[in-house]
C-alpha cells in the first residue's frame, strides 16, 4: 500500500489543479471552454472600450475645431 506525502501546506492554485485533474474529461473540456469564453470576452470588452475611448476623442477634437479642416469631410457623408 502506497503512502501519500503531502506538503504542510498546499497553494490554492495547486488544490485547484488537483481537484480539475480529479474530474472527467468532459467536465475539463467544459471548464476549459468557459475559461476561453471568458478570456475572449475580456479582449472583446477591452477593445469595445478603446474604440469608445478613441472615437469620444477624435469627435471632441472635431467638435472644438482642432483638426484639420480636411477631416470633416470624414464625417460629411
Amino acid at each position: 500500500m502506497a503512502t501519500a506525502i503531502f506538503p504542510q501546506t498546499i497553494s490554492p492554485v495547486d488544490a485547484l489543479w488537483t481537484l480539475y485533474l480529479s474530474q472527467t474529461k468532459k467536465v475539463r473540456e467544459a471548464f476549459r471552454l468557459r475559461l476561453l469564453s471568458e478570456e475572449q470576452e475580456q479582449i472583446t470588452k477591452a477593445q469595445e472600450a478603446m474604440m469608445k475611448e478613441s472615437l469620444t476623442r477624435a469627435f471632441d477634437e472635431l467638435h472644438s475645431g482642432k483638426v484639420h479642416p480636411d477631416a470633416h469631410k470624414l464625417f460629411a457623408e
